[in-house]
């Protein structure tokens, strides 16, 4: 069933009335009609069943209040090298799918990508639109969060209960506990970090070694920069939701 965050809080058997973008994918795209069913999340994440009254005005009345939670019971932060555009509109759509709460990229030494703050945030709007549409797709509670792209100094602000950074030298240096250790601890929250495409300079490490970030290895196989977040969340997941 279809689904929509909105904008304004919900409550049972009250009209409301959807965003402008929202009405012309009903009628344009999905082609429903008064009646149609779709599901509808408020920003207090209260989840009802709503039914279209006016496809046109977009006019729809929440029937029953729903309890549905496709949330991850840990907070995730991503820290991502930026990598090219492609693989960051990828990336965000995947870990937005896979759980993560909240994403924040940076510019590390060997990205590839060379830019400044203000360069990021004018795709900011698109990227956004990802979150949001793979949030609905995945039967999500809530958008995670884009932070403004960071320099590696500014991490502190961003660390969790645990974290830990992926590293290739890690694999080649017979590290292979870490990431298990992690995931049989009890946490909160955890922030996983990621580099871009060229991996990290050794200073880099050392750098978020002295802040207590743990490296890590994410098995026997090199991954590319957009793989190793997807690998990170889905043994996040597969730890917090099919092994209790």
């Amino acid at each position: 069933m279809q689904r929509y965050f909105v904008e304004e809080k919900l409550k049972l058997n009250h009209l409301f009335s959807c965003q402008e973008d929202q009405i012309k994918h009903m009628s344009r795209v999905m082609r429903f009609r008064p009646k149609t069913q779709v599901i509808c999340i408020d920003p207090f994440e209260n989840v009802f069943l709503c039914e279209i009254q006016n496809v046109d005005s977009g006019q729809l009345l929440p029937i029953e209040k729903l309890d549905d939670n496709h949330e991850l019971d840990v907070d995730v932060t991503l820290v991502y090298g930026l990598p090219k555009n492609d693989k960051f509109e990828f990336v965000l759509q995947k870990t937005t799918e896979l759980g993560v709460n909240r994403i924040v990229p940076f510019f590390s030494q060997r990205s590839v990508i060379k830019g400044d703050k203000n360069s990021f945030s004018k795709k900011y709007v698109r990227y956004q639109r990802i979150l949001k549409e793979a949030s609905e797709q995945s039967g999500r509670l809530k958008i995670p969060k884009l932070m403004p792209a960071i320099k590696l100094n500014e991490i502190s602000q961003y660390l969790s209960d645990y974290n830990l950074v992926a590293y290739e030298e890690a694999s080649k240096q017979g590290e292979a506990s870490h990431l298990s250790q992690v995931m049989n601890s009890s946490y909160e929250s955890i922030t996983i970090i990621v580099g871009p495409e060229g991996g990290f300079d050794e200073k880099e490490i050392t750098y978020m070694k002295s802040l207590g970030i743990v490296e890590c290895s994410l098995g026997k196989r090199i991954l590319r920069s957009e793989t190793a977040p997807l690998y990170m969340m889905s043994v996040i997941g597969y730890t917090r939701e099919l092994m209790k």
